[in-house]
């Protein structure tokens, strides 16, 4: 990835500790940025200002935020369909404070990066656009973290008309995966809780609907290109999409999971549980144009070296 260097600079990512903050922060010191990172979790030892604490709290936000050059905000509360539903109020508020707390306190910073994410956008027959996050409202499945994201992005609208400057990146990610994921199946995304329950000897293998659904995925290390790319490429450019561009359905997910393994496992599909929505890819051509971004990964190789990261790890 060739991109200018950011030697000099302070840049503060929020939810470091996580699946894209562990990719994101090795990647802009070796750019040769002072990295500031913070979470509720500790931090590798070689990570030298870490702040451990909770983005709920305005105090800690204002300490963090203060004296940086440039933000990538990563942090916020995710997880599986069903965990989703029962914790509804969990996800829409927590994530709408600790956006605004955090939005707020970096309001006069130069350049900012919010994730943001593909279930803003509602239900479409096609691959989605980044005008068309506000053409119906987003899928039950996903509805309340998906209206913090589209709260937050309108907030970060307005904070633009206010000042009358653009200073952020909104970038809508898919659903990414790789080393550091959220293995427990409780709370995972897709790809890491089938990689929890192929390994932990699940056989059959219960998948939810009848792997129909088809999704967007998009290995870490492509998704931390994209952030840099977009913090330097599209601040005050509007939404931008950030995936493959490439539709795969579930059961192309599951096999390529399954034979990854080199596990002789039996697949299940009870068509009787929700799938969520039907199609959630992205357009691409914005982000291709815009940031000469594309990702390079194929899906099997990235569930390969992901899978390879769990075992190692486990």
């Amino acid at each position: 990835m060739a991109v200018e260097r950011f030697d000099g600079r302070t840049i503060l990512v929020t939810g470091a500790t996580g699946l894209i903050g562990r990719s994101l922060v090795p990647g802009l010191m070796d750019l040769g940025a002072t990295v500031r990172t913070a979470s509720r979790s500790a931090a590798p030892g070689d990570w030298p200002d870490h702040r451990r604490g909770d983005l709920r709290d305005p105090a800690f936000v204002d300490d963090i935020c203060a004296g940086i050059d440039g933000l990538f905000h990563l942090a916020g509360i995710r997880g599986a369909i069903s965990w989703q539903r029962a914790e509804a109020a969990t996800l829409l508020g927590e994530n709408l404070l600790m956006d605004l707390l955090v939005l707020r306190a970096t309001a006069a910073v130069p350049r900012r990066v919010y994730t943001s994410t593909v279930t803003v956008y509602p239900s479409l027959d096609g691959d989605a656009r980044e005008d068309q996050a506000w053409d119906g409202d987003p899928h039950p499945s996903a509805e309340y973290v998906a209206w913090s994201k589209r709260m937050a992005e309108k907030f970060i609208e307005a904070q633009a008309l206010q000042s009358g400057r653009g200073n952020t990146a909104v970038l809508r990610l898919v659903n990414s995966f790789g080393p550091h994921d959220d293995f427990d199946p409780e709370t995972a995304l897709v790809v890491p809780a089938l990689i929890h329950r192929i390994e932990t000897g699940e056989n059959p293998l219960t998948v939810w609907g009848d792997g129909s659904a088809v999704r967007d995925f998009l290995f870490v290390e492509d998704a931390v290109e994209g952030l840099i790319r977009g913090y330097l490429q599209g601040i005050g450019e509007g939404p931008i999409n950030i995936g493959s561009g490439s539709g795969l359905s579930i059961r192309e997910v599951v096999e390529t999971l399954v034979a990854v393994s080199g596990r002789d496992i039996q697949i299940a599909w009870d068509d009787t549980k929700p799938a969520g929505a039907a199609r959630k890819v992205v357009a691409t051509e914005k982000a291709r144009h815009l940031l000469g971004f594309s990702a390079r990964t194929p899906f099997a190789e990235a569930a390969a070296q992901t899978l390879a990261w769990y075992r190692a790890n486990r």
